[in-house]
């Protein structure tokens, strides 16, 4: 194996690690660690419907803005990762996102979407570690959450959860 392929599979493994950082920053509203997997101060970061901002920094402050009062679940995966050279790449991810604010204190009414598409993105490696230089998001569908408020009890209520044959499936030793 050459030097250069091994370099570039470490490198494929560090942006998938980004990545995930990505993700489980966003969710957790960890926005210091969020802030860290973007380059200093470049980058266009595109919402779509021609909604962009510029630099990590305004990108950080615009989804904790929007996010804030929220809970979120970001799923990226199936990723396909090219290198341009050394020190940059681009990414293509499928991604899924659910995203429910507080419901309407009029109605008690959930509100939220849940996305399904792809971004892209821009990757540089700075000082030996990789960060997102740019990004874009391009939904191919944007369902809004239902309207009805959740039941009191999921799957039946903590009942389901004593049941003999649901308690000996979960309990049962693996193979």
């Amino acid at each position: 194996m050459s030097e250069q392929l091994l370099q570039e599979l470490v490198d494929h493994r560090a942006i998938l690690e980004l990545k995930a950082r990505f993700v489980h920053t966003v969710d957790a509203k960890d926005w210091d660690g969020y802030r860290a997997v973007f380059t200093p101060s470049e980058g266009v970061f595109d919402f779509g419907g021609g909604f962009t901002v510029e630099g990590g920094d305004a990108f950080v402050a615009t989804v904790a803005g929007q996010l804030e009062n929220a809970t979120s679940v970001h799923r990226a995966f199936l990723p396909q990762i090219t290198f341009a050279s050394p020190t940059e790449a681009r990414g293509e991810w499928a991604v899924n996102d659910y995203i429910e604010f507080a419901p309407d204190p009029a109605t008690g009414e959930r509100r939220g979407q849940q996305g399904f598409g792809y971004e892209y993105e821009l990757y540089r490696k700075i000082d030996g570690v990789w960060k997102i230089a740019g990004w874009r998001v391009h939904y191919i569908r944007l369902d809004p959450l239902p309207r009805a408020p959740l039941p009191d009890g999921i799957l039946g209520g903590t009942d389901v959860l004593r049941d003999p044959a649901y308690l000996a499936a979960v309990t049962k030793p693996p193979c």
